[in-house]
């Protein structure tokens, strides 16, 4: 015998479904830019926050920055944190580089 579904029931799925599809998918730009806008406004962010503003992940960030490549960094405590000049410094290298 065929089960019947309760259609509330297969709509909460829809929606559930729906709402993971979109979270898969990554930020909106809207956000996207609200991140990035974050980011630059602070004189310091946390290194993890450079990666969630750019989005990358900040293991990526973290990778570069342990081969010398990343942003340059200042420790307090126990946290890494990137000044903003530095990482406005390290973005323009990454683009020249691009441009060569």
């Amino acid at each position: 015998m065929a089960s019947k579904h309760n259609s509330k029931q297969v709509a909460a799925v829809s929606s559930v479904d729906d709402a993971t599809d979109q979270h898969s998918v990554g930020p909106d730009r809207a956000e996207q830019a609200r991140r990035r806008a974050d980011l630059f406004a602070a004189h310091a962010s946390p290194l993890a926050d450079v990666g969630y503003g750019l989005d990358v992940p900040s293991s990526t960030i973290d990778k570069l920055r342990k081969s010398g490549l990343g942003p340059r960094t200042f420790k307090i405590g126990r946290r890494l944190y990137v000044h903003q000049d530095d990482l406005r410094d390290w973005l323009r290298q990454l683009r020249d580089q691009e441009g060569k």
